[in-house]
């Protein structure tokens, strides 16, 4: 990363293949447009790319090897997931076909890359939780000065 400082932002962009891809875009589709809805074009956008930042950067500091590569956008949308969390925590997710509040959705998922952290399965679990971790915190600031659209009905 010193020495291609860019790639703490290409990477965002890049993926293994069309199935990461596609999976990523769909999460974002839907739990990004409801998060920039709340908050605003100019703030969701820096809440994704804070969140990939600190995501690359807690992978960078996390993994055994400086020199291995990550790509994909997982933990920018981890961030933009945990900021909607913490903006509305009693909104209904479906996570495998299983309604739920994405509090628990978020929880869910957080426990599950924390369980798989070392294992050999290709999957950056320290970029994810990293992600999640600066979205709760730039969920709580933006709950804090309220400067969000508060939606009263939160089920669809």
């Amino acid at each position: 990363m010193t020495t291609m400082p860019w790639t703490i932002i290409t990477h965002m962009f890049l993926h293994v293949d069309f199935g990461h891809l596609f999976f990523n875009m769909l999460v974002l589709f839907f739990f990004g447009r409801e998060l920039e809805y709340r908050v605003g074009n100019r703030t969701f956008l820096l809440v994704y790319f804070i969140s990939g930042i600190v995501a690359a950067l807690g992978y960078v500091l996390t993994v055994s090897n400086p020199f291995s590569a990550v790509v994909g956008a997982s933990g920018a949308i981890l961030g933009v997931f945990a900021t909607l969390t913490v903006l509305a925590p009693d909104l209904k997710v479906y996570v495998y076909f299983i309604p739920m509040q994405i509090k628990y959705a978020l929880l869910l998922f957080a426990l599950l890359d924390f369980a798989l952290i070392g294992s050999n399965d290709m999957v950056a679990h320290t970029a994810h939780l990293s992600g999640i971790l600066i979205g709760l915190f730039l969920g709580l600031r933006i709950k804090n000065t309220k400067k969000y659209n508060m939606i009263y009905d939160d089920y669809y």
